[in-house]
């Protein structure tokens, strides 16, 4: 008896080629969207800021684009009617890559094991060592550098190695700390806006017509004339008649500065708090 083997056969047919075709566009241009917020952002290595609405308009693309393309992925993809015993769900679950065609040693080494290890590129990977070996320079283990040197035993107790718990402690210090600035410069800024005036501060002062009043009767003349002594008398007594307003400004105003820090001192017109400076005496 003689066995012969049977090559299976490849139907290109049974791929959802479509569905790959509008993958791939998606991520192109979510690849797209992303170097060009890195390039607004990075604005030519000029130490520049751009404008605000513009890398809001991007980030909210490049989230927009996001969604899209991770609804796509795990959504269900619609079922082949020609093959109705195929089961239905999520295509994509069920693919995997190999090469069509034959390939050499090299060319599996340079060209298909990398998408299979989801390897980064050279310049990705070169960019995130920089990164981390920065920020391990500013933290007292060292972070995962620390951890596999030693390099800052000296500064545990006792000489104590140092371990990855130790670096998330420290991760979650910097966190805390972190959210916690920013809690208190929201703060600052909200108590900035009920202190002052901010609208009356920036308003441009628009001319208005002058209200020409002609053929006053005798009966008016007298309303207008007795609501301004009623105004002059009311203010009058607010001069004199003590109140809370004082206090209550004073306590705000103690409060801002124990938020703001070192830089209470300093009010929204530039000039420094405290006393007012007293002019020199006349020799």
């Amino acid at each position: 008896m003689s066995s012969t083997n049977t090559q299976p056969v490849f139907d290109p047919s049974s791929l959802p080629i479509a569905q790959l075709e509008s993958l791939r566009f998606k991520a192109s241009l979510l690849i797209d969207s992303i170097q060009a917020l890195h390039q607004m952002i990075e604005y030519g290595g000029q130490n520049v800021m751009p404008a605000w609405p513009d890398v809001l308009s991007k980030y909210n693309l490049l989230l927009s684009q996001s969604h899209n393309l991770m609804t796509s992925l795990v959504g269900p993809t619609p079922s082949n009617l020609s093959g109705s015993s195929q089961p239905t769900g999520n295509t994509f679950e069920r693919l995997s890559l190999h090469p069509r065609v034959g390939m050499t040693d090299s060319q599996l080494d340079n060209e298909l094991i990398p998408l299979l290890r989801n390897q980064q590129t050279t310049d990705v990977l070169k960019l995130e060592s920089d990164i981390v070996r920065h920020l391990s320079e500013h933290m007292s283990t060292k972070g995962s550098i620390g951890v596999l040197t030693q390099s800052n035993r000296t500064n545990q107790p006792q000489g104590r190695r140092t371990e990855y718990e130790d670096v998330l402690r420290e991760c979650e210090q910097i966190r805390v700390e972190h959210d916690s600035r920013v809690e208190r410069a929201v703060r600052a800024v909200s108590m900035l806006r009920e202190k002052y005036d901010w609208k009356a501060r920036v308003a441009v002062d628009q001319e208005e017509p002058e209200e020409l009043e002609w053929d006053l009767s005798p009966q008016d003349q007298m309303t207008r004339g007795a609501a301004a002594t009623g105004a002059t008398s009311d203010a009058g007594e607010g001069e004199e008649s003590p109140s809370g307003a004082q206090s209550n400004d004073s306590d705000e105003e103690e409060e801002l500065e124990e938020v703001l820090g070192n830089g209470g001192d300093q009010t929204p017109d530039g000039s420094i708090g405290g006393d007012e400076p007293t002019s020199p005496r006349e020799g």
